[in-house]
């Protein structure tokens, strides 16, 4: 499998980069427990497959941190980008379900379908929940947040909460 490093592209090279500001948050069940001894091989696996599905490049080095209060065992990541990052944070407390938090903000275009086909693809996702975060400030773009609910790779829900224009300081965007 590549390095992060490796999976970068020459797409800086071309048009401007076009900020948007988008973030998927997902809170999600497994349906086993990952292999704990294996944290950094999936983690790095993981983020080397998402890179490259999502056209992401990094910004620094991987951080895994192995947890510390284990009445919670599990790890967390974070993987600077160019446009933001991605972390994650794996939860196995025995007598309860395995599950992972994620965020990930970039400004750039993220395609949370392919994200989570990737975590699928990786963490084996059971239920999960999850917001969708188109954030503009500083472009007359509605702002939308928009809230998922699925098992694997299947979205059964998916509800916008919020798409209009905005107002600041009485200056509509």
């Amino acid at each position: 499998m590549a390095t992060a490093a490796e999976v970068s592209s020459d797409e800086s090279k071309e048009a401007p980069l076009q900020l948007v500001h988008e973030m998927l948050v997902l809170d999600a069940f497994l349906t086993a427990p990952l292999d704990d001894r294996r944290f950094q091989a999936i983690t790095r696996d993981f983020i080397c497959d998402m890179l490259k599905e999502l056209g992401m490049e990094p910004l620094g080095e991987l951080g895994i941190y192995p947890a510390v209060d284990l009445r919670e065992p599990g790890w967390s990541f974070i993987q600077p980008i160019t446009t933001s990052h991605v972390s994650a944070h794996y939860f196995e407390n025995p007598g309860s379900r395995p599950h992972v938090r994620l965020d990930a903000y970039s400004c750039a275009t993220i395609d949370w379908t392919t994200l989570l086909a990737v975590c699928h693809k990786h963490l084996r996702l059971a239920d999960w929940f999850g917001c969708f975060i188109e954030r503009q400030l500083d472009k007359p773009h509605k702002r939308r947040v928009v809230e998922l609910a699925g098992n694997g790779r299947t979205v059964v829900s998916k509800h916008s909460l919020s798409s209009h224009p905005y107002e600041v300081s009485g200056v509509r965007q």
